[in-house]
């Protein structure tokens, strides 16, 4: 009998607790969301140069007087040192592995921009080709500003939140009373304007066919309120 009243007090102990914690969580959980846009003013860009031949010390000259010159035309459009990027040199052997044949060598360099004038930007990608850049990887827009806007997004967010819960409270006949919890879900979520690879070629681009569009910043906010 002695366990059996143990059992019976543990159970409801623990069915009480149950209770408590469940009232002590009362109140209204939203989400809120936010997208602030802009028009970019800064842009990186990834160029390649690629080479094939049998001649290792020929091809990868050749490499480096196209990295040199594209260098040298993006340090006169006026991007600084700190902003480019020339990785070393990457040298593959090829083979005709039915003939067991050596066939030359492959040889590439990626060469990486960040260009914070966009007024250039026809300019550089016209010269780099001109230079002899093989492929234009990608283009990945953004804005000098990328902080305060993510900031924005994220006051917006909580506003969103906030107006979501008035709603819910309203039509339950209830208060909202304090912030109870609040959570950034997975960070701002930047939006790239624009994005491609392609392969370059002697044509370029021709002035004002460019447009940058805009970025976006999207933050999203979990937000837990009392109620009264």
């Amino acid at each position: 009998m002695r366990i059996i009243s143990l059992v019976i007090s543990s159970l409801v102990i623990f069915s009480l607790g149950s209770s408590f914690s469940a009232a002590s969580e009362t109140g209204i959980e939203v989400k809120g969301t936010a997208k602030e846009s802009v028009v970019p003013d800064m842009a990186t860009l990834s160029f390649s140069i690629n080479g094939r031949g049998k001649e290792l010390a020929t091809l990868k000259k050749d490499i480096d007087i196209k990295t040199a010159d594209t260098i040298t035309l993006s340090k006169t459009l006026g991007v600084k040192t700190k902003n480019i990027t020339a990785s070393k040199i990457s040298i593959n052997p090829q083979y005709n592995y039915q003939t067991r044949s050596f066939i030359g060598y492959e040889v590439s360099r990626r060469i990486t921009v960040v260009l914070t004038n966009l007024d250039k930007y026809t300019v550089l990608v016209n010269g780099a080709i001109k230079a002899g850049i093989t492929t234009l990887n990608n283009i990945s827009f953004d804005t000098k500003n990328r902080e305060s806007l993510e900031r924005k997004a994220l006051g917006l967010a909580i506003k969103a939140a906030r107006q979501k819960a008035e709603v819910l409270a309203t039509s339950s006949n209830v208060s909202l009373g304090k912030v109870l919890f609040v959570k950034e879900e997975g960070g701002p979520i930047r939006l790239e304007a624009y994005t491609f690879r392609q392969t370059a070629n002697s044509a370029g681009l021709v002035k004002g066919a460019f447009e940058p569009g805009e970025i976006s910043v999207t933050s999203t906010v979990l937000v837990r309120y009392s109620i009264k």
